[in-house]
C-alpha cells in the first residue's frame, strides 16, 4: 500500500484475547484508524451498516464467536474484508472458516501473529481498493479466484487437502504447506495419489473402514487414525472428509483436514491404561483382602491362619511362601509354601554379611515390603517375575515374612502399598493370638528381670530426681502410635516431674493424673517402648514394673518355656545388661483369666482406657482423688464423652458379673 493512501478503517469485533495482537495494538499504527465493538449484534450492525474497510473478529471457544460473526456479515456483504483472529486452531473450525470464505484466519499464539493480522489488511483492502466496485469472489476471473482461495488454503495452519471425487481411485489434486509439515510428504509424491499411503500395520482397519464407508457414503467423517509420516514415525491424526457438490448436485470433490493430535491421543490412552490397571489391580487385591479377613476371624490357631493365608496368596499370584522370624536367633525359617515354586526350607541367619539377603533383613528391620527383582537367596525368578516381601508385623516387632511371586508387568507400587496393609493385619492377629494363649492357658510362666542400660528413660528420671516408679499400667495399639504409661510415683511436686520429662528425647508428652499429698500417678507418651515391642512380639504381658536410679525391675507372663526363652534372648540383645531374678510356673486361675479376657474384648479401646485411668488414678475412692475432667483432658476428650466411656464401660462390667 502505497504511503499516501488514506488510513484503513478497521472494526475490531469482539473480545481481546489473552494472547495475539489487540485494538490497541492496531491503533498504534498510523495506517489504522481502529474502532471497537464487544457486542455480537452491534459488531455486525456496525460492519454492515458504517463505512468499514476491514474487520478484525476474535474467536474464542468460550467467548465471542468470529466465525458466526462472519457468517452474519456473509450474509449481507460478500465481499468485506474479514481477518478471524482465533485462539485455537482444530479441523472443524478450518472447515467453517473455508465455507463461510473468510479473508484470512491468523492463530493468536503465533509468534508473528500481530505481523500476519496488519499483511492480510492491508492485502485485501489494497485489493479491494484497486477495484472500481467490490465484486463476490464468483465475479473474480477463473485465475484470480484460483490464486485468492488457494493462498487461503495454503496459508492455513491446519493439513488440507483435496481429491477429485470423478477420477479412479479419488487421488488427491491440492495438499497444502501445513500438510507437508505433519506427514513430511512433499507435494510431487502426495499430489495425484490416494492418500491411504499414510496407513501402515498399526493403523485402525475399523477406523479406516469407517473413513471408506463415509466417503463411498458422500457425507461428513470423521476419525483417528495411526498414520506413519515420510520417515516412518507413526502419528495420531485427526482425519476429517467432507464432500464438494456440483452445480449439478453431484460430489466432484472431497476437502481433507488433517491434524496431529499425537500428544492429545497419548494421554487419553495412557488415562485409559491406568483406568485399566487400577481396575485389575482393584479386582485381584480386593478378592484377597477380603478373604484374609475372613480366615484371620476364623483362623482357630497361628499355623492354620498362615496356611490359609498362603494357600489364598498363591491362588491369587503365581506363588507364595511364608517364613517365620525368630528375634532371638534372627533367623527366618519357612514353614509354609504353595504355588508352582519351591523354596528352600533351610533356616536363613539374616545377621549374615550377604547382599542377596538384604531385600529380606531391609523387609524384617523397617517392617516395610521390598521387591525382589532378581534371583536371590529364595528365589529363581524368570524375566518378567518378581517377588514381593511383605513382613507380618505388629507395631515395630516383625513375627514373619509372606513371598509373593507375581508378573512383573501387572505389578506396582500401588500394589505393594495395599500388601503391605495386609501384612499389618495379619502381624496385628498373630499378636492377639498370642497374647490369647498367654492369658488362658493352663499354666503361666512369671518372670522377673531387672534391666541396666543408659537408655531406660525411668531409670534416667529417676536418677534425675531421687525419685521411685511403680507400675500402673500401659495402654498401647495399633491405631496409636507410641505407648501410654500410667506409673505412680512419692514427690513433693507431681508437676515438677512432668517439666523435667518432656524434656527428655523419646517423651512426647507428660501430665499429672492425680496427686494427693503421699502418691501422684503421672502419665507419659512416649514415641516408642522397646520393653513393650519386645513383650508384644512374644505375647508377653507385663504384670509388675519398678524403676528406681539405677535399675528397671520388671515382671511379665508368657504361655511357653519357649516363649519366654525367646523373650529373654530379646531383652539380652535390646538392653545392656539383663538379670533373671524369678523364673516359675504359676497356675493362673484359667476362668478368671478368661474372664478378665472374655470382658476386655467386649470394651473398646477407648472405654477400657478410661476404665484404666479412673482406677489406677483413685477415681473410685472417697474422697476422689481425681475429678472426671482431669481424666477426659488427659485422653484429650471432653467430660462429657470421657463419662458416656466410663459409663459404659461400668455397664459391661456389671453384666459380666451378674450374667449367668
Amino acid at each position: 500500500m502505497s504511503s499516501d493512501s488514506p488510513a484503513i478503517k478497521v472494526l475490531f469485533a469482539g473480545e481481546a484475547l489473552p494472547e495475539g495482537p489487540t485494538a490497541a495494538d492496531l491503533a498504534a499504527d498510523d495506517r489504522f484508524v481502529v474502532s471497537r465493538s464487544r457486542d455480537f449484534l452491534d459488531a455486525r450492525d456496525h460492519a454492515t451498516d458504517t463505512p468499514v474497510d476491514c474487520v478484525v473478529a476474535t474467536h474464542c471457544e468460550a467467548g465471542f464467536d468470529g466465525v458466526a460473526f462472519l457468517e452474519a456479515v456473509r450474509s449481507v456483504d460478500a465481499d468485506l474484508p474479514v481477518v478471524v483472529l482465533a485462539s485455537s486452531v482444530d479441523a472443524e473450525l478450518t472447515r467453517r472458516l473455508v465455507a463461510a470464505d473468510a479473508s484470512a484466519f491468523v492463530v493468536a499464539a503465533a509468534a508473528d501473529a500481530h505481523e500476519a493480522v496488519v499483511e492480510a489488511i492491508e492485502a485485501h483492502v489494497d485489493a479491494a481498493r484497486k477495484r472500481s466496485d467490490r465484486l463476490p469472489i464468483s465475479d473474480l476471473s477463473v485465475e484470480a479466484e484460483r490464486r485468492l482461495k488457494e493462498r487461503a488454503l495454503d496459508e492455513a495452519p491446519i493439513g488440507i487437502t483435496i481429491a477429485d471425487a470423478t477420477a479412479p481411485d479419488i487421488p488427491s489434486i491440492y495438499m497444502n504447506a501445513a500438510f507437508e509439515d505433519v506427514t513430511g510428504y512433499p507435494p510431487a509424491e502426495a499430489v495425484g495419489v490416494n492418500h491411504r499411503f499414510l496407513q501402515g500395520p498399526e493403523t485402525d482397519h475399523e477406523q479406516s473402514a469407517e473413513l471408506a464407508a463415509g466417503i463411498d457414503a458422500e457425507r461428513d467423517t470423521e476419525v483417528v487414525l495411526r498414520n506413519y509420516r515420510r520417515d516412518g514415525t507413526p502419528f495420531w491424526n485427526q482425519v476429517r472428509v467432507s464432500p464438494i457438490y456440483d452445480d449439478d448436485g453431484e460430489v466432484s470433490h472431497y476437502v481433507g483436514f488433517q491434524m496431529d493430535v499425537t500428544d492429545r491421543e497419548r494421554a487419553q490412552r495412557e488415562l485409559r491404561a491406568e483406568r485399566e490397571s487400577l481396575n485389575r489391580l482393584l479386582d485381584r487385591v480386593e478378592g484377597l483382602l477380603n478373604d484374609v479377613t475372613d480366615l484371620l476371624v476364623r483362623g482357630e490357631s497361628r499355623t492354620e491362619t498362615e496356611r490359609l493365608l498362603v494357600e489364598r496368596a498363591a491362588e491369587t499370584y503365581l506363588a507364595a511362601w511364608l517364613g517365620r522370624y525368630d528375634a532371638a536367633d534372627e533367623r527366618l525359617t519357612v514353614s509354609q509354601q504353595a504355588g508352582d515354586r519351591v523354596v528352600d526350607a533351610d533356616p536363613i541367619a539374616l545377621d549374615a554379611d550377604d547382599p542377596a539377603l538384604e531385600p529380606l533383613q531391609e523387609a524384617v528391620a523397617d517392617t516395610e515390603p521390598q521387591v525382589v527383582t532378581e534371583d536371590d537367596r529364595l528365589h529363581d525368578l524368570a524375566a518378567d517375575e518378581v517377588c514381593v516381601l511383605v513382613p507380618l508385623a505388629y507395631r515395630s516387632t516383625t513375627y514373619g515374612v509372606l513371598g509373593i511371586v507375581a508378573h512383573a508387568d501387572s505389578f506396582d507400587d500401588r500394589e505393594r502399598v495395599l500388601l503391605g496393609s495386609l501384612g499389618r493385619s495379619v502381624g496385628t492377629s498373630i499378636n492377639y493370638t498370642l497374647t490369647k494363649r498367654t492369658i488362658t492357658t493352663d499354666t503361666v510362666l512369671t518372670i522377673g528381670v531387672e534391666l541396666f542400660d543408659d537408655d531406660l528413660f525411668f531409670v534416667q528420671l529417676a536418677a534425675a530426681l531421687d525419685l521411685q516408679f511403680d507400675y500402673e499400667t500401659i495402654v498401647s495399639n495399633e491405631r496409636d502410635p507410641g505407648v501410654l504409661a500410667l506409673v505412680s510415683t512419692q514427690c513433693a511436686d507431681a508437676d515438677a516431674v512432668v517439666d523435667r520429662a518432656v524434656e527428655y528425647d523419646g517423651v512426647a508428652a507428660a501430665e499429672v493424673i492425680a496427686d494427693t499429698d503421699d502418691r501422684a500417678v503421672l502419665q507419659f507418651r512416649l514415641t516408642d517402648s522397646p520393653l513393650v515391642d519386645v513383650l508384644a512380639e512374644f505375647g508377653s504381658r507385663l504384670t509388675e514394673l519398678h524403676a528406681d536410679s539405677n535399675r528397671l525391675a520388671v515382671e511379665f507372663c508368657v504361655g511357653t518355656e519357649e516363649a519366654a526363652q525367646s523373650v529373654l534372648g530379646a531383652l539380652r540383645e535390646t538392653y545392656d545388661r539383663v538379670d533373671l531374678v524369678a523364673y516359675h510356673e504359676s497356675d493362673p486361675q484359667q476362668t478368671s483369666s478368661g474372664f478378665r479376657e472374655e470382658l476386655r474384648s467386649q470394651l473398646t479401646d477407648r472405654q477400657l482406657t478410661a476404665l484404666k485411668k479412673a482406677y489406677v488414678s483413685g477415681y473410685f475412692e472417697w474422697p476422689r482423688r481425681v475429678e472426671g475432667k482431669q481424666l477426659a483432658a488427659s485422653m484429650d476428650i471432653v467430660p462429657s464423652t470421657y463419662h458416656q466411656h466410663l459409663q459404659s464401660a461400668k455397664r459391661k462390667l456389671v453384666a459380666a458379673f451378674f450374667d449367668e
